[in-house]
């Protein structure tokens, strides 16, 4: 067998893998970077910048039509993310590690956006892209301080980011000369790029608003809670109607499926069982592969949403239905929703892709307020449901 040949064959399951490590990497840097990198380099405007170098990377990319540059490009940034930690000296000034915040945030995203691309020439590349993305964002708290190997002294994400330089190498060398990204277009990287930036942002102020009027109580505090949801759900609606036809469910897609999952991903962090975040990775990689077979976005998003708000509403249903069969079908069912929901543009699968972590701003203050969670249970609930109906 010639070496060309070898090479033809090794290069779907490479990239299928650096699609997968490398989407998990990015979203494990932003909700648990302080594992892998400097203390003191998290800022609030990370979600904001990575969102954004995402989407700007992905239509770069496309511009340069080169899936081989696509991998190298995330191979360069994960060899920044997993290094940074070495380089900054441990007395560094304030200002000096806002920089490499800044730095290190620019970063993921382009490595997403690397992924992203990368995952658009290969056949079945999104799904495992998504895959890796949407195991990563449900289990990076529970398991992301973790050390598993005591002498190395590695966490997790460091283990990750190891992997993934390694997949993103093989993907880049084994890449078939003739491949091609999507083509570039100008008008969609101004309006995701755009909607990026607003979305993030506007997550933020909104958590912080639920934040801030928390101690006010009553009535106030849940008209700040409900107008908050509201403003989520139109900001996601508002960009299915300016992205191109046939990409108008994934944002929407993604706001249902993050309040579905609010609740259960707070079980399982506190779970402290090692095994339950493989049975999660296992369960949303088997509801992305069922979308062939069962391509209901809205059927996906109602059975989590049922099975997450039914533990909270009735605690006798905790009890009856163990903790790992509602987090099998939760992750199922968000993983089915998304995929069944996947955009044809890489640069609208980017911007979902990035959104998920901002969006936790806003679910994660509604859930900290002083009140019944069986009302914010519900206010979740209802929200999923209007996005659920959205994407029928």
């Amino acid at each position: 067998m010639s070496p060309t040949s070898t090479s033809v064959r090794a290069t779907a399951p490479a990239a299928l893998a650096a699609a997968a490590c490398a989407s998990a990497v990015a979203v494990f840097v932003l909700m648990v970077g302080e594992t892998a990198l400097p203390t003191g380099t998290r800022s609030d405007f990370s979600p904001m910048i990575t969102a954004v170098l995402a989407v700007v990377s992905v239509v770069g990319l496309q511009r340069s039509g080169s899936p081989r540059t696509a991998w190298s490009l995330g191979a360069g940034a994960v060899l920044v993310l997993g290094s940074i930690r070495y380089l900054v000296p441990a007395g560094a000034s304030a200002d000096t590690l806002t920089t490499v915040g800044l730095v290190t945030s620019g970063t993921t995203g382009v490595l997403l956006g690397a992924a992203v691309a990368g995952a658009w020439t290969v056949s079945n590349g999104p799904w495992a892209l998504l895959t890796g993305a949407w195991s990563a964002f449900l289990t990076a708290a529970a398991v992301g301080v973790q050390v598993p190997v005591d002498p190395v002294q590695w966490t997790i994400t460091q283990w990750l980011l190891a992997l993934a330089l390694v997949a993103l190498v093989a993907a880049a060398l084994t890449a078939t000369p003739g491949g091609r990204t999507q083509g570039f277009d100008a008008r969609l990287l101004m309006v995701t790029a755009l909607a990026a930036g607003v979305l993030t942002v506007g997550y933020r102020l909104l958590g912080e608003l639920v934040t801030s009027e928390a101690g006010s109580g009553g009535a106030r505090m849940w008209f700040a809670a409900v107008g908050a949801l509201v403003v989520m759900v139109i900001g996601a609606e508002v960009t299915a109607r300016v992205v191109p036809p046939g990409d108008d469910r994934f944002v929407l897609a993604v706001v249902g499926a993050v309040a579905a999952v609010y609740p259960v991903m707070l079980e399982l962090f506190g779970s402290g069982q090692w095994w339950l975040p493989l049975l999660v990775v296992a369960a949303a990689a088997l509801g992305v592969c069922c979308t062939p077979y069962v391509p209901y976005a809205a059927a996906g998003l109602v059975v989590a949403l049922a099975v997450s708000t039914a533990a909270v509403l009735w605690p006798q249903f905790a009890e009856n239905v163990p903790l790992p069969v509602r987090l099998a079908l939760i992750a199922a069912g968000t993983g089915l929703a998304l995929a069944s929901s996947l955009p044809g543009s890489a640069a609208v699968a980017a911007l979902g892709l990035s959104l998920p972590v901002p969006l936790t701003a806003i679910v994660g203050a509604l859930w900290l307020l002083p009140a019944d969670t069986v009302w914010t249970a519900l206010a979740l609930a209802a929200t999923g449901a209007v996005c659920a109906w959205q994407v029928r």
